[in-house]
Order: C-alpha cells, then structure tokens, then sequence
C-alpha cells in the first residue's frame, strides 16, 4: 500500500510540474497579431456558416509607390557661367562656387534643394549690391535665375521629398506586420508635420532651411510606417470581404433562424461573432483605425501645396493610396451590416 501511496505522489508532483512547465510555456509565447486575429475569426466563421473560406487573393501591387516618371535633375543654366570675380562682396558666390564643384554637380536632390533656397534667400542682396556697382547686365541675368529658380522650386521639393529614398523607404511594404502598430511612436507623424509646414513656407517665398534639420527629418522617414499601415488596411478590406461573402452564402443557402426564434446555429454565430470578432479582433481594427488618421492626414498635407508638380504615376498612387486606406471602415461597417442581415430574423422566444 505504502508503495502504491508512494507511486501516486509522484505522479501527482510529475503532473504539477508538467503543468507548470505549460503554463511557463504559455506565459512566455508572444501574443497573437492582428493578421492572426482576422484569420482566426475567418477560419471560425467559416466553420460557424458551413462555408468553404473564398479564396484570398494576392496583396495589391498597386500599394508600392511606382518609380518617377516625370523628372529630372534640372540641367545647368546661365547661371553657371557668371564671373565669380563679378560676385565678389556677394555671398551668393559661395553658393555658386559649392554648386560647381564636383561634389555639388552629383549632390543627392535634398542637397540640390538646399543649395537652390540658399540661392534664393541670398540673390535679392547681391542683385542690389551689383545694380550700385552699374553691371545691369549680370544684375539682369541673376534676376532672370533667381525667377527660374522660383519658378522650379516646386519641382525640386517634389525631386527631394517625394521622389527621393527616404520617403520610398516609408511606403515600403513589410514582409510582416508582427505586433503592428504596437511598435510605433508618433515621432515620425511629428516629423511630416514639421517637414510639411517648411515645404509650405518655401513655397511661400521663405526660403529659409536649416540643413541638419532637413536631412533629419528626412532621416525620420525611414522608419516611418506608412507601408505596413497599407499592407494592413488591404488586408483588413481583403479577409472582411471575404468574410461578408460568406455569410451571404450562408443566409442563400440555408436561413439561421427559419422560424424567428434563435436556434443552436444562431447562438454559436453570436458567440463567434462576440469572442473573435467584437472581444479579439476589434481592438486591433481600432489601432488601425487610429493609425491611419494620424498618417493619412499627415501625407495628404504633404502631398496637396505640390499636385501639380507631382508626376502623374504618383497621382494615381496617392488616390489608390488614399482610398486603401480609407476601405476598411466601409469594409467593417458592411460587416456588421451583413451580421445583422443574417440573425434579423433570430428574436428572442
């Protein structure tokens, strides 16, 4: 007897440890993402409704931001040729003095940008200072660039900004979402905000720029999260059609509640619609959500003082960009829509 007590507290001890070594292991495991959530909820539904989950298809490739199709480095003007001597006492001679050198004929767009303000900013004083000395000529002719200069001032921001590294990093799609948007801080909503008010200001005619800060804020674009933000709105839009598709099956194939009182098919679609879609899934929906007021109208802001400098490959970009982001709301509210159309006939009795 003794041996038999003995035998069973050591079962009991060895039981108790594997216990607690799976609630080690399921303490320690990562949380479920938000794409795990929604395939969840699919795989549930589909079973709740007895319809085969539709097929899924592909993630747009109409979400990259397509290569620029409508610019170029602008080419040299007759500015390139004036007498730095004739400039002398001017500090626009340094400017043009960086912009011929080597390193100032192959700089990156954000430089050329810069130097092109500089420009601006610094012209009008020098253009008075050679009027004084009598040289109307050269006067003339770095009023005529300085107009020029204005004139493609739009275009250059567009070459800098839009259509420079930085922001085609940020529209990059992940190979995961993980945890998004668990991750992000609202450092990069801040910098398109700061970078978007500077943009307005040079197109109005102050030209000042303080070089760190720009390439800074450019920097801050990099990890900026506008790609995944579009990966997870076209997946969002993508598995919850599919999701009504079902249920306008289901209710074509067979009604939940035939005589208009709640049956055991119409409870378990309530429970799956409670746990998986209202408890697990709609927080996620809701940072999404959240996310994309905070990014969209930080870009849209970007993007509106510079449309007509934008190439025409980006417009349509920017208008399939905005209206991906925009569906899942409609996609979520047709939903519930679809819910309510397949247990309205289910009242309580």
């Amino acid at each position: 007897m003794a041996g038999c007590g003995e035998s069973r507290a050591e079962w009991l001890a060895v039981r108790r440890q594997l216990l607690a070594c799976l609630l080690l292991l399921t303490g320690c495991s990562e949380p479920a993402s938000g794409p795990e959530h929604l395939t969840e909820y699919l795989d549930r539904l589909s079973t709740v409704t007895g319809v085969t989950l539709p097929h899924a298809n592909p993630t747009s490739s109409s979400l990259e931001l397509p290569r620029d199709d409508g610019h170029a480095a602008p080419s040299a003007s007759q500015i390139d040729l004036i007498d730095f001597l004739s400039l002398s006492g001017c500090e626009l001679q340094i400017n043009l003095g960086r912009r011929n050198t080597q390193l100032g004929r192959t700089a990156s767009p954000s430089q050329r940008l810069l130097l092109d303000l500089e420009f601006l900013e610094l012209a009008p004083a020098c253009i008075n200072l050679i009027s004084e000395r009598g040289d109307t000529a050269l006067a003339d002719t770095l009023q005529q660039v300085s107009v020029q200069r204005r004139q493609a001032l739009p275009s250059a921001v567009v070459l800098a900004v839009h259509r420079g590294p930085e922001w085609r990093q940020f529209w990059e799609p992940p190979a995961a979402l993980g945890l998004y948007p668990d991750q992000t801080s609202s450092q990069v909503v801040e910098s398109l905000t700061r970078l978007s008010a500077l943009t307005r200001n040079w197109l109005g005619d102050d030209w000042r720029a303080d070089n760190r800060e720009f390439e800074l804020l450019l920097s801050d674009l990099r990890g900026g999260d506008g790609g995944a933000l579009l990966y997870a709105s076209d997946l969002i839009s993508r598995d919850l059609g599919r999701a009504n598709q079902m249920l306008d099956e289901a209710r074509a194939q067979a009604p939940f509640c035939p005589y208009g009182a709640p049956t055991e098919r119409s409870k378990i679609l309530e429970r799956t619609v409670q746990r998986f879609f209202i408890n697990t899934l709609q927080p996620w929906l809701v940072k999404i959500r959240r996310r994309k007021e905070l990014l969209l109208s930080s870009t849209q802001q970007l993007d509106a003082p510079f449309e007509s400098a934008l190439d025409a490959g980006y417009r349509r970009w920017s208008v399939q960009r905005d209206r991906t982001l925009e569906r899942p709301a409609t996609l979520i509210r047709e939903h519930v829509l679809q819910i309510q159309r397949t247990l309205s006939h289910c009242s309580a009795g």
